[in-house]
């Protein structure tokens, strides 16, 4: 097969979630003025409009989650379109790259020191307690490892950047994995609609979420349910919580490196440091930076009203979101989640439910509204 044929069987997976994304948010950018989105359709109504979007959040980002879990758990994906959806994680990581237009150098720094400070904290706070938990339970010291790193990071990606450093098998990847994405969709529908019940702003919405949600994908769909924004006023939710979600995924390599050293000595094995530190550092944060230096220096035109080139790139990040996030959403299997089960599932339960605790005391005392 060449060139052409490998780009082409990416193709209809990209048009199903394009299309879920058109379904839930509307398709006037894609000369579809008459099909306005399943979200304006909400909004039309008063009662519905306080249920749904006000109280329960279920707007644009929501609902491609929704649409694809529920394609995934009943008609199931064809194979031709499984290369396509999985190119959803590449559609956040550009997202995340656009996002970068958001910030000027100063703004990034200002608020990199409160996240960097509570990043640290609470990333090898849960990473030391999940081992330590996984241990006395009598967790086997490469499913213990894999599942405190996906805890403690950024969910799926920690525990697959950890399994080879740690040898985990197969099995205990699946298990930690379900265990991450279970308290992660669980986290989707909950955090904001008790971000709205205890009146947190949307800067203090985004340090909780970026600090406490397990998973990468689902920071930025609780940021984005909470506070949709538009393109001329952007999500404040989502601007801080992937300030915080991004100090998260910088230490990635770093948690990989300790975990790996812990397990070879326990094993009295070697690990390879340079290697494996640099075949896990997120490339796509460079793009980010990138992103934000073209800001800062006026490069993409100014930022206070913004430029047209400015507002062009907004609007494109949040349709990178939508699509990558429908792409998420059909790749969560109830099958696949009812697979956390036993030590697993306790450490996850224990560990989620005081890092969001603990996260929501330290954002409301140390974050200014």
């Amino acid at each position: 097969m060449g060139l052409r044929g490998n780009i082409f069987k990416f193709i209809p997976g990209i048009v199903i979630m394009a299309a879920i994304a058109i379904f839930a948010r509307g398709g006037a950018d894609f000369g579809c003025p008459w099909w306005r989105g399943i979200e304006t359709y909400l909004a039309s109504d008063p009662v519905v409009k306080k249920w749904t979007l006000d109280t329960l959040h279920l707007n644009y980002i929501l609902i491609c989650i929704i649409v694809g879990m529920l394609i995934k758990n009943t008609v199931n994906i064809p194979n031709w379109a499984l290369p396509g959806i999985r190119t959803s994680r590449l559609f956040i990581k550009v997202g995340v790259i656009f996002l970068g237009s958001l910030y000027s150098i100063t703004e990034l720094a200002n608020l990199g020191i409160n996240a960097v400070t509570i990043i640290l904290a609470f990333v090898f706070a849960t990473l030391l307690f999940s081992l330590w938990l996984g241990q006395k339970l009598g967790m086997d010291s490469a499913s213990a490892s894999v599942l405190a790193a996906g805890l403690a990071i950024c969910g799926v990606s920690a525990v697959v950047a950890t399994a080879p450093a740690v040898r985990a098998r197969t099995t205990e990847v699946v298990y930690s994995i379900a265990t991450v994405l279970s308290f992660g969709v669980i986290s989707l529908f909950i955090f904001p609609a008790i971000g709205t019940l205890l009146g947190l702003s949307p800067h203090q919405f985004g340090a909780w979420a970026g600090t406490a949600i397990l998973n990468t994908g689902q920071v930025l769909a609780a940021a984005l349910a909470f506070d949709p924004g538009t393109v001329a006023h952007p999500s404040v939710s989502l601007k801080t919580g992937q300030i915080f979600n991004l100090a998260r995924v910088l230490l990635l390599p770093f948690v990989v490196l300790v975990i790996a050293i812990l397990y070879s000595r326990e094993q009295a094995d070697e690990y390879d440091i340079k290697t494996g530190f640099l075949n896990r550092f997120p490339i796509f944060v460079l793009g980010f930076l990138a992103m934000v230096f073209l800001t800062s220096f006026g490069l993409l035109g100014p930022t206070d009203p913004p430029s047209r080139e400015l507002l062009f790139i907004r609007n494109l990040y949040s349709w990178f979101f939508a699509i990558g996030l429908a792409g998420l959403g059909m790749q969560i299997s109830f099958t696949e989640l009812r697979k956390a089960g036993g030590k697993p599932l306790l450490i996850g339960a224990v560990v989620a439910l005081l890092k969001a605790v603990a996260a929501l005391v330290v954002v409301t005392v140390l974050i200014r509204p």
